[in-house]
């Protein structure tokens, strides 16, 4: 099982590395608090800080809680996301760290420019338009929140690893047989990719603070991307979706 490891370096290169922030000891390893946690005391364990969050010690090892929980002393996967969620981003860039992923022209977006598209103009009239907050939200099997007949669905695009939806209701097309391929959701914890909690922001061309999310060994051109991880936050609002995206 592939757990989260730290290296050890001196406290002469954590000065050289982190200029005037202190530095504190974890046992006989120095480490800085931005960037570790030292647990126990007479036997303490130093876990990294991944993408800003922190990892936590289970018999030696560091794990990341978005992924893995410890019981007993062993460590096991998370359980898989049964409910609707958003998705915050986890970075080192701190423009998209904590940033909700955004759907609009059909695809997933992050950054300043951001923005959820809908659509409820000619809705049947038991759906009011009104009542829904129309934030970007969506189901563990591929489904978007929505009531459009048909429904909407998420997936990534196998050409270049975008993330994206299809069109609403009976336009979904042929990529409504995508929904969810190969993508796991653990509970409150990472949306992972074919094993890989790993996706990339890129700028959309032309412009500065809008990014687009790809998977990245499907992505040929990785310029202007950032690494970034995906975690699911759940929402138990029965209209905090759409009646449909665009």
């Amino acid at each position: 099982m592939a757990v989260i490891a730290f290296v050890a370096v001196s406290a002469a290169g954590l000065v050289a590395a982190q200029g005037e922030e202190s530095i504190e000891m974890c046992g006989s390893a120095p480490y800085y608090p931005s960037e570790y946690t030292c647990y126990g005391d007479e036997t303490p364990t130093l876990c990294p800080h991944v993408y800003g969050r922190p990892t936590y010690p289970c018999s030696g090892a560091c794990y990341s809680p978005s992924m893995y929980q410890c019981c007993s002393g062993e460590l096991q996967l998370l359980p898989a996301q049964t409910g609707a969620f958003r998705l915050e981003v986890h970075s080192l860039d701190e423009q998209l760290h904590g940033r909700i992923a955004e759907v609009c022209n059909l695809q997933f977006h992050v950054g300043d420019e951001a923005e959820t598209c809908v659509y409820c103009f000619n809705a049947p009239p038991q759906y009011v338009c009104s009542t829904y907050q129309n934030e970007t939200v969506l189901l563990p099997s591929g489904s978007m929140s929505v009531d459009v007949p048909g429904g909407q669905y998420w997936y990534v695009d196998p050409n270049n690893g975008r993330l994206r939806t299809t069109a609403a209701g009976k336009a979904a097309g042929p990529e409504r047989q995508l929904a969810g391929k190969n993508v796991t959701v653990y509970q409150e914890g990472y949306f992972s990719y074919d094993g890989s909690s790993s996706w990339l922001a890129c700028k959309e061309s032309g412009r500065d603070q809008l990014y687009g999310i790809f998977v990245p060994h499907l992505l040929d051109n990785h310029s202007n991307c950032v690494t970034i991880k995906l975690a699911a936050v759940p929402t138990t609002e029965p209209k905090e979706g759409a009646y449909s995206y665009t």
